[in-house]
């Protein structure tokens, strides 16, 4: 598998737009297909999979309807190879080495960061990556498998930092914690729930507060051990005082 390209704006669009401009495809076919990949995951990420036609991804690209057939066999195929892409290249962090310089800390609320600006830049294409996943079986697997990449990796990164040479239990939390952020992902940005919302505007916090408190759990599953950072802002630290007093 090759390595993931991550771009440090969490918008997808512009990393497509980017890639195009920085590294075109030599072939003037191969240009044309990203020009109308790049207008698929526009018009998705505004009407979302169910309401976009293929016409209106032909439009949005300046070419003739037929033309987007010489590429995609329907709009299906094309939101699949949009999806796969926002998922292999551009969600999933690369694969290293764990820093045990770094405390665990750090690195986990790194990524959590990450993944809500993530879906906070394209609530749309992420709200499509559920619409498909229901309907299609393949995009479906695309989705586990990518989701088992990464839950692998961080899995193996403890495990080793820890000792632990049975990883299985160690995936397993990752999973539930995987489980955690998706559905907190839900509620916070991809369908906004009006009560949760309301809760956090009374606790004064924000996306980085909200991958703060998640960071917590995180580290008390898979690092029980280990203490938490000083310097955090004030409400992380309520938080903090509710789930661990003492």
């Amino acid at each position: 598998m090759a390595m993931p390209m991550i771009s440090e704006n969490p918008c997808f669009i512009t990393f497509l737009k980017e890639r195009l401009v920085q590294n075109p495809p030599p072939q003037k076919g191969a240009r044309t297909r990203e020009r109308l990949k790049i207008a698929a995951a526009e018009v998705l990420e505004e009407k979302g999979y169910l309401a976009t036609k293929a016409g209106d991804i032909a439009a949005r690209a300046g070419v003739a309807e037929g033309s987007f057939y010489i590429y995609f066999k329907d709009k299906t195929d094309s939101t699949i190879n949009v999806l796969t892409t926002l998922l292999d290249e551009f969600v999933l962090l690369p694969s290293q080495s764990p820093d045990t310089a770094e405390h665990p800390f750090k690195a986990i609320r790194r990524a959590n960061r990450r993944w809500i600006s993530v879906a906070r830049a394209n609530p749309g294409l992420m709200r499509c990556v559920l619409q498909l996943g229901d309907e299609n079986p393949d995009f479906a697997a695309v989705v586990q498998r990518a989701n088992r990449t990464w839950f692998g990796h961080v899995a193996r990164s403890v495990a080793q930092r820890r000792g632990i040479i049975d990883q299985a239990p160690m995936l397993f939390a990752v999973y539930l914690l995987g489980a955690m952020m998706d559905e907190l992902l839900r509620k916070l940005i991809i369908y906004p729930d009006r009560d949760f919302l309301s809760l956090l505007q009374t606790l004064h916090g924000d996306d980085e507060m909200v991958a703060d408190a998640t960071s917590i759990v995180w580290l008390r599953v898979l690092y029980p051990g280990e203490s938490l950072p000083r310097n955090l802002p004030r409400a992380v630290k309520a938080f903090a005082n509710v789930l661990l007093p003492g």
